[in-house]
């Protein structure tokens, strides 16, 4: 499985489907097969990746019915697809499409499954392929706006969704001229027993905050818990934080402002509630690029985080070394912007801007040694459009 990017502004543009080969379940292969999906205008476009040489393969094309501001996500096992999108800028027409997938992942010419979904966000399928939780967002207040966490039961044979349960709702602040605020689903542990959320606040005049939670969740009716408060920022003179809950452990990458140099950092907690010290505390004292990165991402095993230059956009790649509290440095580097990871952190995807349009660099990486294998790319019409990595098992 794997999490969504942020949306993107895309162009429509009407392509003719083509044959898709016969879908839905095969045999357990010996290996995860990867694959990312591309999305430009109306045509969503699926490759798959060579595990040993990480040259990408065109294997299909599927049009979709709908195509503005698109989230993707899959089943655990990459079988079944859960695409939501608009049918115009003005978010109009939303719906939640279910879609079973051919041996190479490619998703069949028609949903299974279409349903009416307003203001949904951040869709999330459980570790154990039971449960699909989604954000609902009730109509823009004047002061405030109405938000839900949803919970449908996920069909195992078919991957259709039902019974829809609403487990928790939130009133958020929506003034125009004062805080604005929303809600996010931020990922599961790996057994599917803890579900995170965020609630992020933007300033009227710059500045923002988010507040993480955690509920627990019952493993045999997907019930939620209380929220339990586990980490917050707030940054009111710019800049910003970049959370990510990985291996039970909590990556921020800060930016306190955005007017001065090398006062980044980087810190890293264990999970629990009202987290307040870090294990660790990377400044530019203990390594220069946790004091001037300009993005980071910590690796899908929580062992690596690859840190971006702001002058050289070059991705860094340093070691957690949570025994001795450090992050260090390896000799590994990509020439380009790391934004995504294959599921199993075995690919490092980049993005090299080429004028308007985007060519996503494929990497292959070495979790025991950081060693970096250089691989193909795959040529993206626009650097608007929205691409997403998989695994199909």
């Amino acid at each position: 499985m794997f999490r969504a990017v942020p949306l993107f502004v895309i162009v429509c543009l009407a392509v003719p489907t083509f044959a898709q080969s016969p879908s839905s379940n095969v045999g357990n292969s010996s290996s995860p097969l990867q694959i990312v999906y591309v999305i430009d205008g109306s045509t969503l476009t699926t490759y798959t990746v060579d595990g040993q040489t990480f040259q990408p393969t065109q294997v299909g094309m599927t049009t979709l019915q709908e195509s503005v501001y698109p989230d993707l996500i899959t089943s655990p096992n990459g079988r079944i697809l859960y695409y939501t999108a608009y049918q115009n800028y003005s978010q109009q027409g939303e719906k939640l499409y279910v879609y079973n997938t051919n041996s190479l992942g490619v998703p069949n010419t028609q949903p299974i499954q279409t349903l009416g979904a307003k203001g949904i966000y951040t869709p999330l399928v459980d570790p154990n392929d039971k449960f699909l939780y989604v954000v609902h967002q009730g109509t823009v207040g004047t002061q405030y706006t109405t938000y839900t966490i949803v919970r449908y039961v996920i069909n195992p044979a078919t991957g259709k969704i039902s019974q829809p349960v609403t487990e928790a709702t939130y009133k958020l602040d929506s003034a125009v001229s004062g805080l604005y605020c929303s809600l996010f689903l931020d990922g599961m542990n790996t057994t599917g027993t803890m579900l995170y959320d965020a609630i992020f606040c933007s300033y009227p005049y710059g500045g923002a905050e988010a507040t993480y939670n955690e509920r627990s969740v019952d493993p045999l009716t997907g019930s939620l818990g209380p929220d339990q408060k586990v980490y917050y920022w707030n940054n009111s003179s710019g800049g910003g934080d970049h959370v990510q809950f990985v291996k039970n452990l909590v990556f921020d990458f800060v930016v306190p402002n955005d007017y001065q140099q090398n006062v980044n950092f980087v810190d890293i907690y264990r999970v629990h509630p009202n987290l307040s010290t870090p294990l660790i505390h990377c400044t530019e004292s203990m390594l220069a690029d946790c004091g001037s990165d300009s993005y980071g991402l910590a690796h899908p095993s929580a062992q690596y985080v690859f840190v971006v230059s702001p002058i050289t956009f070059m991705t860094n790649i340093d070691k957690v070394e949570l025994n001795s509290k450090q992050i260090v440095a390896t000799s590994s580097t990509i020439p380009y912007e790391v934004q995504q990871f294959s599921p199993d952190g075995k690919i490092a995807y980049a993005a090299n801007d080429v004028n308007t349009a985007l060519n996503i660099q494929i990497y292959g990486f070495n979790v025991n040694t950081a060693q970096v294998t250089a691989g193909g790319l795959i040529s993206v019409p626009s650097d608007l459009d929205s691409w997403f990595p998989a695994e199909r098992r």
